[in-house]
């Protein structure tokens, strides 16, 4: 033994193991860089270690052999060591530190290998959601608390939680999940943890808000959800003014980013710190009309008329505040979109409102958004495009803006795109339904069916008996040859909505697609004719091969909803219409390719 000893001495083996430690050390810190920001499953850092592990005996005996080949050939062996001659004369063929090296280079390439491997191909395709479980820059504010229970307080207090999620999704480093989705958890008994898995995220902002005659007093506190510690707390209490509510909103935002360790740009900052309106009362106002339109008022018309005129007074009390001119835009186009107004003229009120909003602040990404999207329907697809990305540059974090973004990118047949926009839509606000959907329509415009199939199959698990979701998965269904289910999802999706009227005509394509003709006639019949349903008309009748009732609907879709008509395009449901002649003609007078 002490001959033994006395020979790890002499052969620097002490050195070597020192080496290899405070290699693997560093090594062990890059790969747990990487594993927090790849997304990679917690199995891989352990692998890591494994692979240092296997890999101490190979460098040890490796450098006890080369160490041993040194001194046979110069040294005599002196009294207490091993002979010489009892030490090998060469090494042994696989023990060299050239083989060393080269085993130890590829066993961190098969690190990495399996960790590319999971980026690319791991569960869920997400690797962004999947990451944002362990990147404390992943946050959920939940809804702010109050001891007062009139609405005129509720909306005060909701105003300040969207204001600071608005300012919180400006900043690119962060995931900010949107307040839909977080309002639902309000007055939850859900642990901090579990409401952090539900949404994906690695840390909670909890608060409260109190006002109090001309004062009020804000507290919040950060906590991260792995260990349900606090990261960090404030408490402001100031005079209740427009100036202090957006500085007390500003300074939180930048502390936040701070305890979080957020880039925060000099560009970002100056927007954050941007003050709309000195109007309190315009404020108020304006908190009001957002309250009641993020409501479950927000999706019937009384709702929407009444958040309308709010954000209407706040423009009386401050004709500049350009949050407010967004605001009405937004409702413009949701009235016009429920068919509450006509087309025209809801559309051109809710440009005119959107365009003052950015005359005002041209960094409004609420105002190009609703800009971008009724450039979208006119078929102004270029300057749409520009108008979103711009609107995306300025707030990252808002949902509504992927969402749409999503569907113009679908209109110009940009389907992995459009598919990723909308997956980012989801992870923003993942328990909002409707930007699910979009996110099957956009697997359904991809071809995708098993995935438009998936989608549809989790929405049904999230919210029971849902209509579009049957929609959807009827036509996933037929796609796939299973007709007799993709009529029955179809009759599911028009009894749980009787009233939509684009549901009758999947079931009528289902039919005409399955080849029962007389049945898909018989639903035509009783379907309304309306400008904004001349596309499925042509649909259904192209994939009955009556192809001059088809374009007789396809030349008035033209003229009344061409961006109706340029989804055609990637609709593999309007396949049949590629086939005259004519289809190609009416693209290129649109100004649009065939493909």
């Amino acid at each position: 033994m002490t001959r033994l000893i006395n020979e790890i001495h002499r052969r620097s083996l002490w050195q070597v193991l020192g080496i290899y430690l405070v290699v693997g050390w560093v090594v062990l810190q890059v790969v747990d860089v990487l594993a927090q920001n790849m997304g990679l499953p917690e199995w891989v850092f352990p692998f890591a270690i494994v692979l240092l592990v296997i890999g101490l005996p190979v460098v040890l005996a490796t450098a006890f052999v080369q160490e041993g080949v040194g001194s046979s050939r110069t040294e005599e062996s002196r009294p207490g060591e091993l002979p010489a001659q009892a030490l090998p004369t060469r090494p042994n063929g696989m023990l060299t530190w050239r083989n060393a090296i080269a085993g130890g280079v590829a066993a961190f390439a098969l690190w990495g290998v399996v960790a590319a491997g999971w980026v690319l191909f791991g569960p869920g395709s997400t690797p962004r959601s999947a990451s944002a479980k362990d990147d404390l820059r992943s946050i959920a504010a939940l809804p702010f608390t109050t001891v007062h229970t009139d609405e005129e307080s509720l909306a005060f207090v909701a105003g300040i939680h969207d204001d600071l999620l608005t300012q919180l999704s400006k900043i690119d480093s962060l995931k900010v999940i949107s307040r839909t989705s977080v309002m639902q958890y309000e007055g939850t008994t859900k642990t901090i943890p579990a409401i952090a898995d539900e949404l994906g995220v690695a840390t909670i902002l909890e608060g409260g808000v109190q006002k109090a005659g001309n004062r009020v007093r804000v507290n919040v506190q950060l906590i991260d959800a792995k260990t349900d510690e606090h990261l960090w707390a404030e408490t402001y209490d100031e005079e209740l003014t427009a100036a202090n509510v957006f500085a007390m909103q500003s300074d939180l935002a930048k502390k936040i980013a701070t305890a979080l360790q957020a880039t925060l740009s000099p560009e970002v900052e100056h927007r954050i710190e941007a003050q709309p309106t000195r109007s309190l009362e315009a404020f108020e106002l304006y908190t009001r009309a957002r309250y009641i339109s993020e409501s479950s008022r927000g999706t019937e018309r009384e709702g929407l008329e009444a958040a309308k005129a709010l954000f209407e007074a706040a423009i009386d009390a401050d004709s500049v505040y350009a949050p407010a001119w967004a605001g009405l835009a937004d409702m413009y186009i949701r009235l016009t979109n429920r068919t509450h107004y006509p087309i025209d003229e809801g559309y051109a009120a809710a440009r005119q409102a959107a365009e003052t909003g950015i005359r005002l602040d041209p960094d409004l990404a609420d105002a190009l958004v609703s800009l971008a999207f009724l450039m979208t329907n006119e078929g102004n697809y270029r300057e749409a495009e520009l108008a979103f990305e711009r609107a995306l540059e300025l707030n990252p974090g808002l949902p509504y803006a992927h969402r749409r973004y999503a569907s113009l990118l679908t209109s110009l047949a940009r389907h992995e795109q459009a598919v990723n926009e909308a997956r980012q839509a989801v992870e923003l606000d993942p328990l909002v339904i409707a930007y699910r959907y979009t996110l099957a329509d956009a697997l359904y415009w991809a071809r995708d069916w098993d995935g438009t199939l998936a989608e549809s199959e989790l929405i049904l698990e999230l919210e029971p008996g849902d209509g579009y979701a049957y929609y959807n998965m009827g036509y996933a269904l037929a796609m796939m040859g299973r007709h007799d289910e993709a009529i029955e999802a179809l009759k599911r999706s028009i009894e749980s909505d009787p009233d939509e009227p684009f549901r009758p005509f999947g079931l009528a394509w289902a039919y005409a697609h399955a080849g029962l003709g007389d049945e898909a006639r018989a639903v035509l019949l009783a379907a309304p004719d309306e400008p904004g349903l001349y596309a499925e008309y042509a649909i259904v009748y192209g994939t009955l091969g009556e192809f001059d009732a088809a374009f007789e609907y396809l030349e008035r879709g033209a003229e009344a909803d061409p961006g109706r008509i340029g989804l055609l395009r990637s609709d593999a449901s309007a396949d049949p219409l590629r086939t005259d002649p004519r289809y190609d003609e009416l693209m290129a007078r649109m100004g649009f390719g065939s493909e």
